[in-house]
């Protein structure tokens, strides 16, 4: 399954670079210029620049964690803004990258918050596999063993296909 991310910069010069770099290395891309509306991608990755000294990107932010709890988002940052730092870590980013910076730090950098979205992910898919054996178990101690077995069935089944869709 190829990545997603969202640029949101009001660089526009910067945006597009970054969006050809992330395109290259197989991302898909959408670009947003600070706005509050919501992407229309399901976002994994969130790369907020908030070089400016004001608090749009930060109020963006909010927005983010708002609309998409499970994106990780990166702030892009200079060395020198330390109060959009902390604010911005306050608000619920993951990771920040200081500009100017590698390209090569910037791809691990993404392939961390990647790997940080997929471990929450697989958590959150075991405590559900959990409480749907729980709700079987308390079916089928119940006497409706039908039920229980059917719940089970259908859960299997939703993994499997989710599996389908999922698999190149």
């Amino acid at each position: 399954m190829q990545a997603t991310a969202l640029i949101a910069s009001s660089d526009a010069t910067f945006a597009k670079t970054m969006e050809a770099l992330l395109q290259r290395w197989g991302m898909k891309v959408e670009l947003s210029g600070g706005s509050t509306h919501p992407p229309s991608l399901e976002t994994e990755i969130v790369l907020l620049d908030i070089r400016q000294d004001n608090s749009d990107g930060i109020s963006f932010l909010l927005t983010i964690r708002e609309k998409m709890p499970e994106a990780e988002v990166i702030l892009i940052n200079r060395a020198d803004n330390i109060p959009q730092s902390i604010a911005g870590m306050q608000a619920g980013a993951a990771d920040e990258i200081i500009a100017p910076f590698d390209t090569g730090a910037l791809k691990n950098t993404i392939s961390a918050a990647l790997r940080r979205r997929k471990k929450r992910q697989g958590k959150k898919s075991l405590f559900r596999r959990f409480g749907d054996a729980m709700a079987a178990a308390t079916f089928a101690q119940a006497g409706e063993f039908e039920t229980a077995v059917a719940l089970l069935d259908e859960q299997e089944e939703k993994d499997r296909s989710s599996f389908d869709r999922n698999t190149p």
